[in-house]
């Protein structure tokens, strides 16, 4: 776990990434709907459903990592029931770490009659294979995301195979104490 640079992001810096992304790209861009790609595009396609005037959200469920390790191949768990026939979607996600989700993603979307599609990541990884429309940084670490504190430390506990180093990791990596207490007490 040495070798792994983390990147945590505040609440603040996401958001601000996510209206900066917004500003200089997004603007003007005409959307039908948005495809959150769930679980980790749910907040973000929540912010661009504001920013954007309020647009319909739909959610495509896939799993691509469990327990801070990548599956082989991401999955389709649950697919949206929508009519998407003749629309502009947006399918939004978090990160492209490598790009494959992405690329499940579309491919499923093409067999359902849209007009035009969209991607969206605030943030992907110099190794992804697939590049989004929209995206506003390229990060080279694990990124760490607000809403990931439990995930995270049962993750930790799991790799460094301790409670007590999991918390060690939370607090090197910028988890404040009350975050940590929130997953932990």
């Amino acid at each position: 776990m040495s070798d792994i640079k983390f990147k945590k992001l505040s609440w603040m810096e996401f958001y601000q990434d996510c209206i900066e992304l917004y500003k200089k790209k997004l603007k003007t861009q005409k959307i039908d709907l948005i495809v959150s790609i769930t679980r980790g595009g749910n907040i973000v396609s929540r912010i661009y459903s504001d920013l954007l005037g309020i647009i319909p959200v739909s959610n495509i469920t896939m799993n691509s990592y469990k327990n801070l390790k990548k599956l082989e191949r991401p999955i389709i768990t649950e697919e949206p029931t929508r009519d998407f026939t003749g629309k502009t979607i947006l399918i939004v996600d978090e990160i492209s770490d490598t790009g494959a989700t992405f690329e499940i993603a579309v491919e499923y979307f093409k067999n359902k009659k849209v007009k035009k599609i969209l991607t969206l990541s605030p943030y992907i990884k110099p190794e992804t294979t697939f590049k989004p429309d929209f995206w506003y940084k390229n990060i080279d670490a694990w990124i760490v995301f607000p809403y990931e504190i439990r995930e995270t430390y049962e993750g930790f506990v799991k790799i460094l195979g301790s409670r007590k180093h999991a918390i060690e990791k939370m607090e090197e990596i910028g988890f404040l104490k009350w975050e940590i207490d929130a997953v932990t007490i």
